[in-house]
């Protein structure tokens, strides 16, 4: 029997057979991922019982890509805890936190390396990129009469080229497509700009599925790791327009107008065939986010509020003391928790002097994170910050409005590799390499200094940036690489070549 794949929601898969079933980041709930303010859309949580009567009875494997809670998902999983043969396949990361979650659950788990292959009948292969606070994986499917790259949320769009070679000929490929993040929505911005900044960041994701899609040249692409919904957060998130969660019609568009057709829109629970529906999927109405609010439960309501200043300046101590010794640039902004408006509801973590202020608003360069005590009391127990901070539950401020990389790992490593995820930055290669535009040639740092994307898979944009393959930043080769807004820079020099000699700095 061939291999069939179904299509269950967001970023879950289920490949199978008459005796195996690979099922991929299942995310089958009522009550939403990062503390209830991100839901499935369309919702998927009815199907629950269906997917664990496919998986019964056959050798099932579990495939995680990585730690999100809309790809590992602990009510979903912990149905499984039964099944007589079940192991749970997730990428042999650096940070252990998902492997020892998993132990906790009692579910048999291996980790796979980069490029290590597992499974019979059905057989699938990694890869990872692990760099940093980022830990993702994209994952190549091999069953009888079927193979699928689910490259789901994973930014190795420098790699694509390779993996194609590598790959062969592949039958399915899906790619998120939706924004995943609390920049521009939870930003203290002019409308006018945010509205602007999420064109662009959108743009930018457009551009990668284009670029994926026409470099791995799939028979189907499947478009999947969202978007999600937010049916207790600012409706306005739901609309698909002025932010960055767009949904299927905006994509199948944008695809359309730059001549891709082979596009396929299964609805959760449907089988993906090459006669799945083209239709694209729309967004949430406002009866229907209406009669979901009105029959699911508003998880961030219900959570409870210990918040105390004291304890939340010892974690923040900690944090501080283990990154003490590392020589930060001096104009690191300074990064202030607030949660009211007395001069006592404030809490500074001056990053380049690495001390602690109890005190009210910091001057610039500074980074303001702004939310109720509930929020600041998750932050001393004991979940991941990074799923804190994309509950979107907080207001962010910037002053100046730039972003800075040991500000965004303060707010978003764990304790346990936090230290190590600001070394790496700090250190990343300093290769140079040679890249041409329009007949002139400039030297630059291969490596992005966001999260070391390599820029020798870069593209150059018609305003002569250096668009990094991975998220998108945008290097301006006339200002000397100079990325606008982050003030970083990947140093690039002109290059002018003397009649016989070879090619000099200018």
């Amino acid at each position: 029997m061939n291999a069939e794949l179904t299509f269950w929601g967001h970023n879950c898969f289920l490949v199978e057979t008459d005796t195996e079933a690979l099922l991929m980041d299942p995310w089958l709930n009522d009550t939403g991922a990062f503390f209830g303010g991100w839901h499935q859309w369309p919702p998927n949580g009815h199907l629950r019982s269906e997917v664990l009567a496919r998986c019964a009875g056959k050798a099932l494997a579990i495939f995680l890509t990585h730690e999100h809670q809309d790809h590992f998902d602990q009510s979903t999983l912990a149905l499984f805890a039964t099944h007589p043969d079940c192991t749970v396949y997730i990428p042999a990361y650096k940070d252990k936190f998902l492997q020892e979650a998993l132990g906790r659950m009692g579910l048999r788990t291996v980790e796979l390396a980069e490029g290590e292959i597992a499974g019979n009948g059905i057989r699938l292969r990694l890869f990872i990129d692990d760099s940093g606070i980022n830990h993702d994986s994209a994952v190549f499917v091999q069953a009888p009469g079927l193979t699928f790259f689910n490259q789901n949320d994973c930014k190795l769009f420098d790699r694509l080229r390779m993996l194609k070679n590598e790959l062969g000929e592949i039958d399915y490929y899906s790619v998120q497509f939706s924004g995943a993040n609390w920049h521009p929505a939870c930003f203290d911005l002019p409308e006018g700009q945010r509205r602007l900044l999420a064109r662009k960041k959108v743009l930018a994701k457009l551009r990668n599925v284009l670029t994926g899609v026409k470099m791995l040249a799939p028979r189907q692409f499947v478009p999947a790791a969202g978007p999600a919904f937010f049916p207790f957060l600012d409706p306005a998130l739901n609309s698909g327009e002025g932010t960055i969660f767009i949904h299927q019609d905006e994509l199948g568009k944008y695809l359309a107008q730059n001549g891709v057709a082979n596009v396929v829109y299964p609805r959760p629970g449907q089988r993906v065939a090459m006669d799945t529906s083209r239709t694209p999927i729309p967004g949430p109405t406002l009866d229907e986010l209406a009669h979901y609010r009105a029959t699911h439960r508003d998880v961030w309501q219900e959570l409870g509020d210990s918040f105390s200043k004291e304890r939340f300046a010892q974690v923040l101590q900690r944090r501080l003391d283990l990154i003490a010794g590392i020589a930060l640039p001096p104009d690191t902004p300074a990064v202030a928790f607030n949660w009211g408006p007395s001069e006592e509801d404030w809490l500074v973590a001056d990053l380049a002097g690495n001390k602690l202020l109890q005190s009210q608003e910091p001057g610039a360069p500074c980074e303001i994170i702004t939310a109720d005590t509930k929020y600041f009391s998750l932050m001393c127990g004991a979940d991941r910050w990074q799923d804190i901070v994309l509950s979107m539950q907080a207001r962010v401020q910037r002053v100046p409005d730039v972003y800075n990389t040991v500000a965004n790992i303060f707010l978003f490593a764990d304790e346990s590799n936090l230290r190590a995820s600001l070394l790496q930055n700090l250190n990343l290669s300093k290769e140079r390499i040679v890249i041409e535009h329009r007949g002139q040639k400039y030297e630059i740092n291969r490596y992005c200094p966001h999260q070391g994307g390599d820029l020798a898979y870069a593209l150059i944009d018609d305003d002569m940036n250096v668009v990094c393959p991975r998220h998108s930043w945008r290097f301006d080769l006339g200002c000397e690489g100079m990325c606008k807004s982050s003030g970083m820079s990947i140093e690039a020099v002109k290059l002018v070549e003397s009649p016989g000699e070879p090619a000099s700095a200018k």
